[in-house]
């Protein structure tokens, strides 16, 4: 079975990634930053694909900028945990910005331990809360592929410090993940690529349940 395709699409202001995610003729946009929806439905187009969810890895406002635009072009539902549902119903309860996010609104919610499938692949809802209360990841058992949102990037994980972080629930997230296997390509939601054994900082956490 091939590989699920995944095409990344750094968003600014603050270099968010938004992904495709494809299989088949089957296509998952997953945190549509700004700007990306536009280039999201183009790659699609261009590979005979459908848009068949929206999935929010997390709330902040630079990973949902573009879910209402998104849902009103291509009619896909929109996927998140409950624990984040009203960072995307009001996206600016959170924290003040400049200019104004369209709402929307879930269809459905994540749950730990869901199984989604794309084509022929299943990811693994992984609840991973500490840099909101609910935060996910995404992960292919099959394939070894996590679509981490900003729970782990290479060589650091998401603040904690922002409202509804919690450095105690990091520690256990990030506790999770590093028992991952090693070769685990990791599509964090911002910065570059890397692999669960390339950040070999996880096995301290995981070991002094700590954040270094």
């Amino acid at each position: 079975m091939a590989t699920p395709l995944i095409t990344c699409f750094p968003c600014d202001p603050l270099h968010t990634n938004a992904y495709l995610v494809a299989a088949t003729r089957e296509a998952w946009a997953v945190d549509p930053g700004s700007g990306s929806a536009s280039k999201l439905m183009e790659e699609a187009k261009k590979r005979e694909l459908r848009i068949t969810r929206i999935i929010n890895t997390h709330g902040h406002w630079d990973h949902i900028v573009d879910n209402a635009a998104l849902h009103d072009a291509t009619g896909a539902p929109i996927f998140i945990h409950s624990a984040d549902e009203q960072m995307i119903r009001n996206p600016q309860s959170i924290m003040h910005l400049d200019f104004k996010i369209p709402p929307s609104f879930a269809e459905s919610h994540l749950k730990d331990g869901q199984e989604l499938t794309l084509g022929k692949h299943t990811f693994t809802v992984l609840h991973t809360p500490g840099h909101t209360p609910g935060g996910v990841c995404l992960f292919s058992e099959k394939h070894h592929i996590l679509l981490s949102g900003d729970t782990l990037f290479a060589d650091t994980y998401g603040r904690t410090d922002l409202p509804g972080g919690s450095s105690t629930d990091m520690v256990k997230s990030l506790t999770r993940l590093a028992a991952l296997p090693k070769d685990t390509i990791l599509y964090p939601g911002h910065g570059p690529q890397s692999t669960i054994g390339k950040e070999r900082w996880l096995q301290w956490v995981a070991k002094e349940k700590a954040l270094p």
